[in-house]
C-alpha cells in the first residue's frame, strides 16, 4: 500500500523535478556541442540544442526551459566556445522562458491550458525573436554587425528546426506518456 502511495506522489516531486532538469540541461549540452556546424564570421555555431529547449519549455514549463536552456548551452560553450557561455547563460534561458511562458497563454479565444495551439507558434516565434535578437546584439558588439547579420540566418533556421522538433516531441511525450506535465515548472 505503501509503495503505491509514493508511486503516485513521484510525478511531482521536486527531487524527479530537479533530476529531469538535470537530465535535460546534459541532453541540450550534448545536442549543442555535438551536432555544431560553425559560422566563421562570428565564430558562432548552428546547433540543435534549441530542439531540447523548446520540448522543455512546452512540456516542463518556464522554469525547467530557463535552467535547461541556459545550463546546457553554456556548459556547451565552454567546452569550445567560453567567450559565448555568458551570452548563451542569458539568451538562451530568456528564450525558453519567455517561450514557455506564452505558450499557455490563450489566444484566439481558445482556452491554451498548455495544449498545442497558435499560443505555441506565437510563443516559439517569440523565443526565435529572444534568440536572434540576444545573439545579433552580442555579436555586434564583439565583432561588428555586418558579421553579426550573417549568423541571423542561421540562428533563424536553428530556431525553426528546434521549434518544429521540439513542439513535435513534446506532444508525442504528453501522449505518451500524460503525467509528464505533473513535472511543469
Amino acid at each position: 500500500m505503501r509503495a503505491k502511495k509514493r508511486a503516485r506522489q513521484l510525478p511531482g516531486s521536486p527531487a524527479l523535478r530537479i533530476a529531469t532538469i538535470a537530465i535535460l540541461t546534459a541532453v541540450t549540452a550534448v545536442l549543442t556541442w555535438l551536432v555544431r556546424i560553425p559560422v566563421p564570421a562570428t565564430k558562432g555555431y548552428f546547433n540543435l540544442g534549441d530542439t531540447v529547449i523548446y520540448f522543455t519549455a512546452f512540456t516542463l514549463g518556464p522554469v525547467s526551459a530557463l535552467l535547461t536552456g541556459g545550463l546546457g548551452t553554456a556548459i556547451a560553450d565552454l567546452i569550445g566556445y567560453p567567450t559565448f557561455a555568458p551570452i548563451s547563460l542569458f539568451v538562451h534561458g530568456l528564450q525558453g522562458l519567455v517561450a514557455a511562458l506564452i505558450a499557455v497563454i490563450p489566444l484566439g479565444g481558445k482556452r491554451s491550458r498548455g495544449t498545442f495551439g497558435p499560443s505555441w507558434i506565437v510563443a516559439a516565434a517569440a523565443g526565435t525573436v529572444v534568440m536572434c535578437g540576444g545573439y545579433l546584439a552580442a555579436e555586434t558588439v564583439m565583432v561588428g554587425f555586418g558579421a553579426a547579420l550573417v549568423e541571423l540566418p542561421f540562428n533563424l533556421l536553428q530556431n525553426l528546426v528546434g521549434a518544429l522538433v521540439g513542439i513535435s516531441l513534446s506532444l508525442a511525450v504528453r501522449k505518451a506518456y500524460p503525467p509528464v506535465l505533473e513535472l511543469r515548472w
